[in-house]
């Protein structure tokens, strides 16, 4: 049954524009396509930041104070602490009293060389050999250098490649240890042994 210039009975669907009500529909793959492309500009932006903002390979630790810690180190040990001088381009990374391999009361000093290698000089009174193979990693004889008539024992941790140069004269030992070669550990046990002159001792004990 049907009425004429009524309301039809059934409606035809909506138009695809529109909800059933006659609302129209939002279109909202636009909205979500700019806010995608939105997001892809500013990370690329973020990582151009990030690319171009200059970065520290390492950080970097300021030059141990050595001579500042021997000043303090000298009524705790039983020798005078030496002070390398003469070091061009070899940059300190450790100054400290400590209590070694069987607890031998050791002067450290480490060094970052100019070529970036690691070294460090090792002095104790009444060492031990415990305490030696501990400063040289267990390095074994490799023969004998003189330095300034000073005769020096070459010892050699092949493993490790640890080169070590070791002398005791009146009970007091230096070691000169690391991944350098012997030419650069002679720098560092004359570099000791100038500062100890400078310091008007030899060896650890004041002169006269």
């Amino acid at each position: 049954m049907s009425t004429t210039g009524g309301t039809p009975a059934h409606q035809a669907p909506a138009p695809t524009g529109e909800d059933p009500r006659g609302v129209p529909r939002t279109r909202r793959s636009g909205n979500v396509q700019s806010m995608v492309l939105s997001m892809a500009v500013i990370l690329a932006l973020v990582a151009v930041v990030v690319w171009a903002v200059p970065r520290p390979s390492s950080v970097q630790q300021p030059p141990a104070d050595v001579a500042g810690t021997a000043a303090g180190a000298g009524a705790e040990l039983p020798f005078a602490p030496p002070v390398p001088t003469g070091l061009e381009g070899w940059t300190p990374t450790s100054a400290e009293v400590n209590r070694s391999t069987d607890g031998v009361l050791t002067w450290h000093v480490g060094y970052r060389t100019d070529e970036g290698e690691h070294v460090a000089l090792e002095v104790a009174r009444d060492a031990t050999a415990a305490w030696q193979r501990a400063q040289t990693a267990g390095g074994a004889s490799d023969g004998t250098l003189e330095v300034d008539g000073r005769e020096w024992e070459r010892l050699l941790q092949p493993d490790r490649g640890r080169h070590s140069l070791v002398r005791t004269e009146d009970d007091l030992t230096v070691v000169a240890t690391g991944d350098a070669d012997y030419p650069v550990l002679t720098e560092l046990v004359r570099a000791a042994g100038a500062g100890w002159a400078a310091a008007g001792s030899t060896w650890g004990s004041p002169r006269g």
